[in-house]
This record gives C-alpha cells, structure tokens and sequence, in this order.
C-alpha cells in the first residue's frame, strides 16, 4: 500500500500518480465509496487567506468519508499568527496534536515546502501565495478529460494575470511535464505576463507557446480559455500598477460577443472567485464549464486525502473501473466523451 506523504508542488507527481487520483476521483464522482474510510481521522484546515471552494471542498471531502474537520479560516487574523508566530512553530505545535493531515493555505509563495520541513505530518498545500496551487491544477485537468475525454492535442489559453496566478503555474506544470501535445497559449497584459520560470519548464518539455495581450486571436482556435481574475491582493505595495492592470484587461473580458467567435465545442473554465472578466450572461451557455469545474474539486480533493491518509495500491482502482461516460450539454446537441483509459 502506497501514501502520498504531502502534496506540495505540481511537479512532484509522475503519471502514475495522476492516473490514481483521477480513477479514485471517479468513483467518488460516481459515488462508489465508502463513507466510513477515514473515520477516526483527523484533517487541520489553516488558512492564512480567504477561501471558499479550496477549504469548503476539502471539508465536505473530509466529511463525506467519515472524517472529522478542525481549524481556522483565517489564522493570519485569528491564529497566534497575530501575535508574531512564525508558521514553522504554528505547524509543530498543530502536529503534536496528531492531526492525519494538514490542509495549508498561505499567504506567501514556498510556505507549504516550510510547512512541509517542519511537520510530521502530511501537508496539502492549498495554494501558497503566488507560489503554486497543485489539488486546483489537478481538478482542473481532472475537468478538462472529463470534457473532452482526453488532455492531448488540445489548444489550452490560459488568460488573465498569469504573473500571480498560483493556479496556472501549477497547470502549466502539468501540461508540460505530462502532456505536451497540447499547444498553450499565455494571454495576458503586458504587465502581468507569466513568469520565466514556467516559461522555461515549457522549453523544458517542448510545448508549443505562444503570447498575447488580446483575446481575438486565441478565441477561434482555443478548445480551452481558462480565464482569471486581477489578484487585488497581489498589488497591495503598487495600487497605480493595479488600477493600470485593471483596464489593461478590460479587453480580455469574456462577454457574450466573445462566445460568437469561440468552437461550439470549446470550454471556459475559471478557478473562481471571478470579478468581471467572465460576464455574468456567459453562464448559462453550456460551453461554460467553471460551476462543473468547481465541483469536481470535491471529487479529487476526496481522492487526495483518501491517498495521503489511508493510501492506494497502484492500478487497482483503475482495473476496477468500467467505462465512465461523461453526458455534457452542449449547444449543438449531447456530446457523449468516453473516458476509459485516457488518464
């Protein structure tokens, strides 16, 4: 029996890996599970930053396989943090208590790997700053094959401030290193552009980029727009340089003009929570896919606590399977993805 002893980084995961978090995440999605598999076990919710769908998921996870929650929204605030407590004693101190699981969010990139060096106790990072942000990337993926059955020979435009954007790095992690048949277009101003590091670890693995700051070119080929929002947070030291981002992005705003020009059988996804760059008008056409995506959150997060805290044996869920079939809504009709063996 194998564990995950944290989940730290996008590119700790081989494909293997990938392939039992989605199988598992399946049947949970399919309801196969037992609601009694981690009774008796304990998951520390600690979030240094707001959080809706991160923390919510991982708590009705937790829940709906028999596990008892414990922790804070907000221990910047209400935490010793408040008091000067540095995270590395926060996490001893929580750990001695013989929780099974730490759930992290932090508000500065690398504070799951300290958490991680400092505790004996498996640590998720829930999204670190404008670090990384692994289980959404995974769910993220996870929704992209449930849509399209496959996450090969796709055009993937990941839009909007991608400089401080944790989710697409970690997703571009993973596109990279697992599947680079897919070509990946930056959209972004100026401004906010991603970072060289990711830039590099595409070069790294040969994926087909490219970069823009305008949406036109990208909306008639894109099968994937993964729109996000300006991270007001992110600009708290230069709020001239936010205001400047801010209308710069104005012309990257999905509108129900934008749907006119995108394939028919072509998604939107968003991590959530949006502000105005996905118009509220989009949501009820079937190509937006962000209120799916967030719930299939809860279906992996189940998986990746059941990995980390119980453990898996390597294929055994995946032979255990039979074909999934996903029925997604679209404009022209049903389209009807089989998903068997396309991890």
């Amino acid at each position: 029996m194998k564990k995950l002893k944290s989940v730290i980084r996008a590119q700790q995961f081989d494909e293997t890996t990938i392939k039992e978090v989605f199988a598992i995440a399946d049947t949970m999605r399919a309801g196969h599970f037992d609601s009694e598999a981690l009774r008796g076990k304990i998951m520390v919710a600690l979030f240094y930053e707001p959080s809706t769908r991160t923390r919510l998921s991982f708590e009705t996870a937790m829940l709906r396989l028999g596990g008892r929650v414990i922790g804070t929204e907000n221990a910047r605030e209400f935490s010793s943090a408040a008091k000067g407590e540095k995270l590395e004693d926060t996490i001893k101190v929580i750990s001695g208590y013989g929780p099974d699981v730490i759930v992290l969010r932090y508000h500065e990139e690398g504070g799951a790997e300290r958490a991680q060096h400092s505790s004996p106790v498996p640590i998720i990072n829930a999204g670190d700053g404008t670090g990384q942000h692994p289980t959404q990337a995974l769910l993220d993926l996870f929704t992209i094959r449930q849509e399209f059955g496959r996450i090969d020979n796709l055009d993937i435009a990941l839009v909007g401030d991608l400089s401080n954007g944790r989710t697409v790095r970690s997703l571009c992690y993973f596109l990279a290193k697992h599947y680079p048949n897919n070509r990946v277009h930056l959209v972004s101003p100026e401004q906010t552009k991603m970072r060289d590091d990711v830039k590099a670890y595409l070069d790294k693995y040969d994926v087909r980029y490219s970069e823009a700051n305008e949406l036109d070119s990208v909306l008639p080929v894109a099968d994937v727009i993964y729109q996000t929002r300006v991270q007001k947070e992110r600009f708290k030291d230069n709020p001239t340089l936010y205001q400047d981002v801010v209308r710069a992005s104005e012309k990257l705003i999905i509108t129900p003009s934008a749907l006119k020009q995108m394939k028919q059988q072509a998604i939107i996804m968003h991590p959530l929570p949006r502000v105005k760059e996905i118009d509220h008008a989009v949501d009820d056409d079937p190509r937006a896919a962000y209120f799916r995506q967030a719930q299939n959150g809860l279906y992996v997060r189940m998986a990746l606590l059941k990995m980390v805290i119980n453990g898996y044996q390597n294929g055994s869920t995946t032979a255990r399977l039979v074909t999934t079939k996903t029925k997604t809504a679209r404009a022209s009709g049903h389209r009807i993805a089989a998903v068997e063996n396309v991890h």
